[in-house]
C-alpha cells in the first residue's frame, strides 16, 4: 500500500463521511464474493436504526436508488470496489486505506458483522 498522503487521507475521509459508504464496505469485507444491489440494499435498510421492519421493502428501494446513482459509483470511481450497473453486482476490490480506520468506524457506527447477515 501506498503511503497515505494528506490529499488521500482526505479523499479516505470524503468517502467514509456517509453512513452507507461505510456499511456497503463493512458488509463486503465480510463478503467473499460477488452480491446483488438487491442484497446489499436490503442489508442497509435493516441495519438503518430508524426504520422499523415494516418499513424494510419501501426503504429498501430508496436505498437501492441512492446507491445505484450516488454511492457506489464513488467508490468504483475511487478504486475500492467494482460495480457493474448491467450486472447489478458488486465486489470489493481493496481496502488497503481504509484497514487502519474499519475498526474504529464499525465500534463507532455499532456495526456487528453479524448484524450484516440477519
Amino acid at each position: 500500500m501506498a503511503a497515505l498522503t494528506t490529499a488521500r487521507l482526505s479523499e479516505v475521509f470524503d468517502l467514509l463521511v456517509h453512513p452507507y459508504r461505510r456499511y456497503v464496505l463493512y458488509y463486503l469485507t465480510h463478503e467473499s464474493e460477488m452480491v446483488t444491489i438487491d442484497t446489499l440494499a436490503t442489508a442497509i435498510a435493516r441495519w438503518d436504526k430508524d426504520e422499523t421492519k415494516a418499513d424494510w421493502s419501501a426503504k429498501s428501494k430508496d436505498v437501492e436508488t441512492t446507491l445505484r446513482h450516488m454511492h457506489l459509483p464513488k467508490l468504483a470511481d475511487a478504486g475500492i470496489i467494482l460495480f457493474d450497473p448491467n450486472a447489478d453486482s458488486i465486489e470489493l476490490k481493496e481496502t488497503g486505506q481504509f484497514d487502519q480506520f474499519f475498526s474504529d468506524i464499525a465500534h463507532i457506527d455499532g456495526y456487528m458483522e453479524t448484524a450484516a447477515h440477519d
